[in-house]
């Protein structure tokens, strides 16, 4: 099926960079006088954390979610009414940060309103190695990592990527790309896999004065009908939650 031989009706697919649940805005203040929350977060700020994307899911219905930063033991993955789901350590499968009491619970995961196929895929190079495949359903496969916050280890994962796509044509990539100084970093990627970045202006961190644009989806640019929007009413991180559409 050719990349824009989608169904009628808009295929939505939720990006969150979730902060561990921790509930910081990003601001400098929010740093220095709660950063004790990534090492305990009361109950009452997971609860209010996990209320408030039931209560954005509820309101935007995506088809597909898909989060980095989060806990595996707060359990907001995944939604009472997923069909698929996967939860997983980020880090490599045989490094030993899946074994420190601080780092083990780090994951990243996806969820879904459709039963889906997935697989796992690790980088060679990098501290947080997973990444997910998707196969939509719709055509196309869905790759979502969080990438490293150095620029050379970056660079290394993006060659990796480039192999990893070869010369498929229906491929979506998207996650917390950590691209601080811009998407500059991005073009070579893209350029290479025949994708455009939809979101390259759209500001996601940080959540209370959104300054740079690192929660990124790439698609082929083939793809016809697609656009992305951040989700600015709603801050539980110090990022902001993206929203891809496709068709419709």
């Amino acid at each position: 099926m050719h990349t824009n031989s989608l169904h009628k009706r808009k295929f939505r697919i939720l990006l969150m960079n979730l902060g561990y649940g921790t509930g910081l805005d990003g601001s400098l203040k929010s740093y220095l006088t709660q950063w004790y929350r990534y090492f305990y977060t009361p109950q009452r700020i997971i609860r209010q954390v996990r209320q408030s994307i039931y209560a954005l899911l509820n309101r935007e219905h995506p088809d597909l979610c898909c989060f980095v930063e989060i806990h595996h033991k707060q359990g907001f993955v995944p939604h009472p009414h997923a069909y698929t789901s996967h939860i997983n350590n980020k880090y490599g499968r045989f490094s030993w940060l899946r074994h420190i009491p601080f780092f083990r619970d780090n994951c990243n995961g996806f969820f879904s309103q459709h039963p889906l196929q997935f697989t796992k895929h690790y980088f060679t190079n990098g501290t947080k190695k997973l990444i997910y495949e998707i196969d939509t359903g719709n055509g196309f496969s869905l790759l979502l990592a969080h990438f490293s916050l150095n620029r050379s280890v970056r660079a290394l994962q993006f060659a990796e990527l480039r192999s990893m796509i070869g010369g498929r044509e229906n491929v979506i990539v998207c996650g917390d790309f950590n691209v601080f100084r811009g998407t500059r970093e991005l073009h070579a990627l893209a350029q290479s896999c025949n994708l455009k970045i939809v979101n390259a202006h759209s500001r996601t961190f940080p959540a209370a004065h959104p300054a740079m644009a690192l929660d990124l989806f790439l698609c082929p640019k083939t793809m016809e009908d697609v656009s992305a929007r951040v989700l600015k009413d709603i801050q539980v991180s110090d990022h902001l939650p993206v929203m891809l559409e496709i068709g419709g």
